[in-house]
């Protein structure tokens, strides 16, 4: 396998133009603010808690900020044709560049954890080390799941201006997963006469990545966004393994069909 090889010069390019530095450097920024907003207080919010509602929405948006231009720019540029020129498939080519965009995410979000922990240690608040290790591979799960995702969208694209709007899109109907699906029922019920039962819409909720991590979240007792309904706690760790493995493996099907 040599996708090990296209990831690791990805990562070297990433390195390059900075984007190591920068993506790094704004977690431990955003962690160090909202450690010593989360210790500044009568009560403390616990660590993992705190870190859990930082990489909700920090997570999938660097995932996707990192990963929507990665097909477009090397189709563009003939970078994917220099490389397929070399013993690589199509398939080593996408899992490679997912797999930088990856690491970068994660290298951030393990700067953000060592920021915020040495802030609540200097202020004399607690720092559960085994739950805030299951909040990092929690959070590798997710971004994980949206960088697999942010393939599926852009593996045909040609355009990064097209890719960052289709992955931006998907971030916003993730995060409002739950309107969308009340609208839905609201529709079925009153053009179509369908009736959704209430239960069932709610246990859809955890079929977005974002609610599948929070519901995940839930079994290391932490609850930092609204119920994911009936689903019972866990379900969202199989639904963001489901997420990467299937968002993958139709991206690459996506991507063996473009015109280089």
């Amino acid at each position: 396998m040599t996708w090990p090889v296209v990831a690791r010069r990805d990562l070297r390019a990433l390195h390059a133009d900075n984007s190591l530095a920068v993506f790094g450097g704004f977690f431990a920024l955003l962690a160090a603010v909202l450690a010593y907003g989360a210790t500044n207080g009568a009560g403390v919010t616990p660590l993992p808690t705190a870190l859990a509602l930082l990489f909700l929405f920090a997570v999938p948006l660097a995932a996707g900020t990192l990963t929507h231009e990665a097909v477009p720019s090397a189709v563009a540029s003939g970078r994917v044709r220099l490389t397929l020129s070399l013993p690589h498939t199509r398939s080593t080519f996408l899992a490679g560049a997912g797999a930088a965009r990856l690491t970068t995410t994660l290298l951030a979000v393990v700067a953000a954890i060592i920021v915020a922990t040495v802030v609540y240690a200097l202020r004399g608040a607690p720092v559960p080390a085994v739950r805030v290790l299951a909040v990092l591979a929690l959070a590798a799960l997710l971004a994980a799941a949206f960088v697999a995702a942010t393939l599926v969208f852009t593996a045909r694209s040609t355009s990064t201006t097209l890719a960052a709007a289709t992955t931006f899109g998907f971030f916003a109907l993730a995060l409002f997963w739950p309107i969308a699906l009340s609208l839905g029922r609201v529709v079925l019920a009153g053009q179509f006469g369908v009736q959704v039962s209430s239960g069932l819409t709610d246990a859809l909720v955890v079929a977005s990545p974002l609610y599948a991590y929070a519901n995940a979240l839930t079994v290391v007792g932490i609850d930092p966004v609204a119920t994911t309904g009936s689903v019972p706690d866990g379900v969202g760790v199989a639904v963001l393994l489901a997420w990467t493995l299937a968002a993958f493996a139709l991206a690459a099907h996506r991507f063996a069909r473009i015109e280089l």
